[in-house]
C-alpha cells in the first residue's frame, strides 16, 4: 500500500479517537491525539510523489480528506460547545465560592470570644 495511504488511514484512526475524546470530554487525551496528527501531518507533507498516484487513487484520496475535513469540523463545533459549557459552569462555581466565602465569615467570627454560640451557651 502507498506511504500516503498508511499516513492517511493512521490520521483517520486519530480523528475517530480524537472524536471519542471530545465526546467523553478527556482534554489530556485529546491534546496527545492531536500532537499525533500534526506529526503525520507532517509527514503527508513531506511526500512529494502524488504525481505517482493513478486518478482512481487520487479520486479516493481526496474523496477520504474531504469526509476528513468534514469531521473535524464537527469536532470543532462539539469542543467549542463544550468550552462554552464549562466557561458557564466556571461562572457558576466563582459565585457560588463568593457566596459561601461571605457566609463563612459569620461562622468565622464564632471562634471569637463574643461569639454568639458562646453567649447563648452561657444563658442555658
Amino acid at each position: 500500500m502507498e506511504k500516503r495511504f498508511v499516513l492517511l488511514t493512521a490520521y483517520e484512526d486519530l480523528t475517530a479517537k480524537e472524536t471519542f475524546c471530545i465526546k467523553e470530554a478527556n482534554f489530556d487525551e485529546i491534546q496527545k491525539v492531536q500532537s499525533k496528527k500534526s506529526k503525520l501531518l507532517g509527514e503527508l507533507g513531506s511526500l512529494r510523489d502524488k504525481d505517482r498516484l493513478r486518478i482512481e487513487e487520487k479520486v479516493e484520496f481526496s474523496r477520504r480528506v474531504e469526509a476528513l475535513q468534514k469531521q473535524e469540523q464537527e469536532n470543532e463545533k462539539r469542543l467549542s460547545l463544550l468550552m462554552g459549557q464549562n466557561r458557564a459552569e466556571l461562572r457558576s462555581l466563582s459565585k457560588h465560592a463568593t457566596s459561601v466565602s461571605q457566609i463563612r465569615k459569620a461562622y468565622g467570627s464564632a471562634l471569637s470570644l463574643d461569639s454568639p454560640n458562646r453567649s447563648l451557651t452561657d444563658k442555658a
